[in-house]
C-alpha cells in the first residue's frame, strides 16, 4: 500500500436508533483532523522472573474501545447531529421553505444519544458504534470559517465498509456572530451587540466507557456532568467586563452566528446559544507596545434556578427535516 496523506482519510457520523447498535452513515463530515481510532488498556505482568527486567513476560489485553477528536469546520446540516449528540434532545419545526429550525434541549440524564462514527481510508475501512461525545470546542476568530474540536469515545472498531458521499453545505465566519450580554434573558433582544476580536466556547460532558466484568468491551458509554465555559475576546475599551469579574456580577448572554450568503428557502443558516446565568472571571489585558490594548475574560454557564437550566435556548437551523 502507497502511503497516503490525511486528506485521503474519510469520516462518516449516524444517529444510533439503539445506543451502541451501529447504522449506515448518514453524514460524510468533511474535517481537518481525525485522531478517533481503536484504542486497548493491558494488564502488564510484574513478576519477577529471576531476572533484574522490570516486566514479566506477558501483557494481557484487558479492554478495547475507541476515543479521539474530529476537527473540522461547522456545516450547519451535519453539525446538526453533533449537536443533538451534545444536547440529548431535539425538536424540528419548519421556520422557512425548506428549511427546519432544530431546538436543542438538555437531556437530564446520563445516557444521551450515541453515534456511530465511519472511518474509511485507503487501507482500510471501520465502524465505531456507541460513540459518546465526551467534549466540544467551538471556535470563532476573524479570519477563519468557525471551527469545532470533538473528542468521543466508542466501542472497538469492526471492519466495515463506507463510500463517502458529500454534498453542499452551509458554512459560518467571524463577520456572521452577533454576540450579547445583558441582565437577564428578557433583555437580550434589545441589548447592543458587543464588538468581539475571538470568542471560544467549551462543552465538557465527562464521558466515560462502562466495562464490566467478564467482557473486553464497554457495556456502555456513559456521559456526567456537563461543563459549559468560554473565554472572549475584545478591545480595551471600558472596564465593564473588568467590573464583572470584580464585582462577582451575573448575565445573561447570547451567541448567535448567522448568514444569508446560502439562501435556505426563505431565508439562511443560523446556530445560537443562549445562557441564563453567567459568572466571569480570569480577565487581563495586553499591552504591547505597538499593538491595541485588548482584553481577555473567560466565563463559566452557571445554573440558573428560575428556569432551572444552564442553557434556556439553543437551536440550529439548517436543511435537514429531522435527525
Amino acid at each position: 500500500m502507497a502511503v497516503f496523506i490525511g486528506r485521503l482519510a474519510d469520516v462518516g457520523i449516524a444517529k444510533e436508533s439503539s445506543r451502541g447498535v451501529g447504522v449506515a452513515a448518514q453524514y460524510s463530515l468533511p474535517k481537518t483532523n481525525i485522531t478517533f481510532d481503536d484504542k486497548v488498556n493491558k494488564a502488564v505482568s510484574e513478576e519477577g522472573l529471576g531476572s533484574i527486567v522490570g516486566y514479566g513476560n506477558q501483557a494481557i489485553v484487558t479492554q478495547q474501545f475507541s476515543e479521539g477528536n474530529i476537527d473540522g469546520e461547522i456545516n450547519a446540516n451535519s453539525f446538526g447531529l453533533i449537536m443533538l449528540a451534545l444536547f440529548g434532545g431535539d425538536t424540528p419545526t419548519t421556520v422557512q421553505t425548506s428549511a427546519t429550525k432544530h431546538t436543542f434541549a438538555l437531556s437530564n440524564s446520563n445516557a444521551h444519544q450515541t453515534l456511530s462514527i465511519h472511518g474509511s481510508d485507503p487501507v482500510a475501512d471501520r465502524i465505531f458504534e456507541g460513540c459518546m461525545l465526551d467534549s466540544l470546542d467551538i471556535d470563532i476568530s476573524l479570519e477563519k470559517i468557525v471551527n469545532f474540536s470533538a473528542s468521543f469515545k466508542g466501542k472497538k472498531g469492526q471492519d466495515s465498509t463506507f463510500t463517502p458521499s458529500y454534498s453542499a453545505d452551509y458554512k459560518f465566519v467571524g463577520r456572521d456572530l452577533v454576540f450579547k450580554v445583558a441582565a437577564d434573558t428578557a433583555s437580550l433582544a434589545a441589548a447592543s451587540a458587543v464588538s468581539l476580536k475571538e470568542l471560544k466556547l467549551s462543552f465538557k460532558k465527562h464521558a466515560e466507557h462502562d466495562f464490566i466484568l467478564g467482557t473486553i468491551e464497554p457495556e456502555a458509554g456513559l456521559n456526567k456532568q456537563i461543563i459549559i465555559e468560554g473565554t472572549l475576546k475584545l478591545n480595551y475599551e471600558a472596564v465593564t467586563m473588568r467590573d464583572y469579574m470584580l464585582n462577582g456580577t451575573y448575565r445573561a448572554m447570547s451567541i448567535l452566528l448567522s448568514q444569508t450568503r446560502d439562501t435556505l428557502g426563505t431565508g439562511g443558516s443560523s446556530l445560537y446559544f443562549e445562557f441564563p446565568r453567567v459568572d466571569f472571571f480570569e480577565w487581563e489585558r495586553e499591552r504591547a507596545n505597538d499593538d491595541p490594548v485588548t482584553q481577555t475574560i473567560n466565563f463559566r454557564c452557571l445554573y440558573d434556578l428560575t428556569t432551572s437550566k444552564v442553557i434556556s435556548d439553543c437551536y440550529i437551523i439548517n436543511m435537514v427535516a429531522s435527525y
